[in-house]
């Protein structure tokens, strides 16, 4: 594996290898270190009672195990329509003599051999896409050579496995969580296309030109705000695209007083005021606990701006725990970090609203606060 641990992975770095918790390091990102890292190894899953493993050399899948019954390829088979179910029973008797499964199959004549290696190959990609759906569980990537009793393997790009995996999962699900900021600007890391992409995923990459943000692309893109936001987790997860940093709109002169700091609190507070009246009005009660979601995620990420600091119940911010945290702070750069935190939320909040009730009412509260 590579000596220098990328950023993110370092926490989970045990002795000749990697572990800890799927909800704090997601399957995408360790699959996409695994394949940088040219990794030859054993990663194992757990997750309640099912336990899964993927056989990795050199950065690429050549096996995949499970513990389940539906992942076992008798019954993927079967699934898939390639065997009866007489000739299943049959081959779980020859099983039980000692015969691999796969190999009774061929015998028997339900499976020519080139069925039964593309059987394979399917069922281990369908182990690896089920892993993508698992929230909770337990990882563990190992250094090692592979089992030598597999004597059919397979050779799968890491890169396609992850992309058809994500292209799996519910837009509109807990992956929310992991979609990159609005104020995000992405840029692309190759010029050429690999050849994994489906078309509407290239669309999404050429609209990453390293001047648009997320919002920008979300509202470029033909795919619609949610699908597009998982297509670009997708490409980051993938390293095709990278942040390149933050695209602050001219907000400041709009709606920025030039003057104190207490001045500034208050406008703001006025916009988050309003957006929340507004999103209250749309969705009830439930509207605090998005916003403050959206909050939340700042408060790790601008721990010098937000720490300790909640929607209040207007959805305004106080200006006490502000003002605390900002007095760590020279005074003469206190304003210029606070209007850059507040810019944040602000678009973090229009964002929310833009994710929750859609691009039209998002353009609404805009225009509301510019007539303000």
């Amino acid at each position: 594996m590579a000596t220098t641990l990328a950023k993110g992975i370092e926490a989970f770095a045990v002795p000749g290898g990697l572990k800890g918790q799927l909800s704090q390091l997601p399957l995408p990102d360790i699959l996409q270190y695994l394949r940088v890292s040219d990794a030859t190894g054993i990663l194992s899953l757990v997750s309640g009672g099912a336990r899964k493993a993927l056989y990795l050399k050199q950065g690429r899948v050549v096996f995949a195990s499970s513990n389940l019954p539906n992942d076992r390829l008798g019954e993927i088979l079967i699934r898939e329509g390639k065997i009866t179910v007489d000739e299943y029973d049959t081959s779980i008797r020859a099983i039980s003599k000692g015969k691999r499964q796969g190999k009774a199959l061929v015998e028997m004549g339900a499976l020519s051999p080139k069925d039964l290696w593309e059987g394979i190959q399917f069922q281990v990609r369908e182990i690896v896409y089920s892993i993508f759906h698992w929230e909770e569980g337990q990882f563990h990537f190992e250094e090692s050579g592979l089992p030598e009793k597999e004597r059919i393997t397979v050779d799968v790009d890491i890169l396609e496995l992850l992309l058809a995996g994500l292209r799996r999962i519910d837009a509109n699900g807990p992956i929310q969580s992991r979609y990159p900021q609005g104020d995000a600007v992405l840029e692309r890391l190759e010029p050429d296309d690999p050849k994994y992409l489906e078309p509407y995923e290239g669309h999404v990459l050429h609209l990453a030109d390293g001047e648009r943000s997320v919002l920008e692309i979300c509202r470029e893109s033909e795919i619609g705000d949610n699908e597009t936001l998982k297509v670009l987790y997708a490409l980051l997860c993938a390293g095709l695209l990278r942040v390149k940093g933050k695209k602050v709109r001219a907000l400041d002169q709009d709606f920025i007083p030039e003057d104190t700091i207490h001045a500034v609190l208050n406008s703001f507070n006025q916009m988050y005021g309003y957006i929340f009246r507004y999103m209250v009005r749309e969705v009830g009660p439930i509207a605090e606990n998005v916003l403050e979601k959206y909050l939340g995620g700042l408060r790790e990420t601008r721990k010098d701006i937000f720490a300790g600091v909640k929607l209040q119940k207007d959805g305004t911010l106080d200006p006490a725990l502000l003002e605390r945290n900002l007095n760590r702070f020279p005074e003469d750069g206190r304003r210029g970090l606070l209007v850059d935190g507040l810019n944040e939320l602000l678009y973090a909040e229009l964002l929310a609203v833009k994710r929750t009730l859609g691009a039209e009412h998002e353009a609404s509260i805009i225009k509301a606060l510019r007539d303000r």
